[in-house]
């Protein structure tokens, strides 16, 4: 019995050896592909575009990727490795356009074989318009109270101004900017601090590096009194000379920290009029002066001045 050439042999019903050929082929991958996991992951969108142009309408700030491999390759990927791209430099001119999510591989996850990535959502639509700055103020933004007793003197920020950037209708719209929240819980003294500033529309953003100087004065917080019908003392009048005639009551409204004002009482000489420089009889019109204690402000007084009439004390006793 003569026996086949190899090659015959090999080629003989070679249809049917190539179909299951194939499906042997096709039961592998499959069988791969079981064996394949899933990682999902959240990335930062980062937009690249031209300096004429900027976003106007609200777009993703991350997308959701979910890697396909191997499960020893896929979670050795760290969340930097893979960045979500959106590509605006194409676009010369105004409108609204739908541009692809493009995920770009570096570091681990580069040459991972199988590598299936998926991107969601796959494209974004955005308007694009004119890009203009504008310089507006800076608004601070304060939380709490200073220490009971203590309030809130001055203030000054270093520069006033911030020069924001974006879309023209929107920096056009901006009328200033704000501090992150400036803690005045506590204070009871003077303090500055390095503030970054906040942005109401996250469209919008900063030509400069996005921070403030705040410098703040605190003080003992001040209140207000009133004290009616005071005496006004004579001072300094010369012996053999007197006055003649009632002189009138007067008013003094000071000012000083709440605590210090709440047990203030005038001393009897809280306003006074000096004599001293009057040698004879005479009518003369001499200022009022005042004695506060220390730590308290005088804010007016009344009256400013008094007319005596002074005479020679002998004609006083008669």
């Amino acid at each position: 019995m003569s026996r086949k050439p190899i090659l015959e042999r090999i080629l003989e019903n070679w249809p049917a050896k190539i179909l299951s050929f194939m499906a042997a082929v096709l039961l592998f991958s499959f069988n791969q592909l079981n064996r394949l996991e899933e990682r999902p992951l959240a990335v930062p969108l980062r937009l690249v575009g031209s300096e004429d142009l900027a976003p106007s309408s609200a777009y993703p700030r991350t997308v959701r990727i979910v890697l396909k491999g191997e499960a020893n390759s896929i979670f050795a990927v760290q969340e930097g490795d893979l960045e979500a791209v959106l590509d605006l430099s194409e676009f010369k001119a105004e409108g609204v356009y739908r541009v692809p999510v493009v995920v770009e591989k570096r570091g681990s996850a580069v040459g991972i074989d199988p590598l299936e990535i998926r991107v969601d959502p796959s494209e974004v639509a955005i308007a694009l318009e004119q890009r203009i700055t504008r310089s507006v103020p800076v608004v601070p933004s304060f939380r709490g109270f200073p220490d009971p007793g203590f309030e809130l003197a001055s203030s000054e920020l270093v520069p006033p101004t911030a020069e924001i950037e974006g879309p023209a209708s929107l920096v056009r719209k901006a009328t200033d900017v704000t501090t992150e929240f400036i803690e005045l819980s506590g204070r009871s003294e003077d303090f500055s601090a390095v503030l970054r500033l906040q942005q109401r529309d996250p469209l919008l953003g900063f030509t400069g590096p996005g921070t403030v100087e705040f410098r703040a004065k605190i003080q003992r917080a001040l209140a207000y009194r009133s004290f009616e019908g005071l005496p006004i003392r004579l001072e300094g009048l010369a012996p053999g000379l007197a006055v003649a005639g009632e002189l009138p009551s007067g008013t003094l409204r000071v000012a000083g920290a709440r605590n210090d004002l709440s047990f203030l009482t005038p001393a009897p000489d809280a306003l006074y009029a000096d004599l001293s420089l009057i040698d004879e009889p005479g009518v003369y019109t001499v200022p009022v002066g005042i004695r506060v204690p220390p730590g308290v402000s005088p804010e007016a007084w009344t009256p400013g001045a008094v007319t005596l009439a002074v005479v020679r004390s002998s004609e006083v006793s008669r």
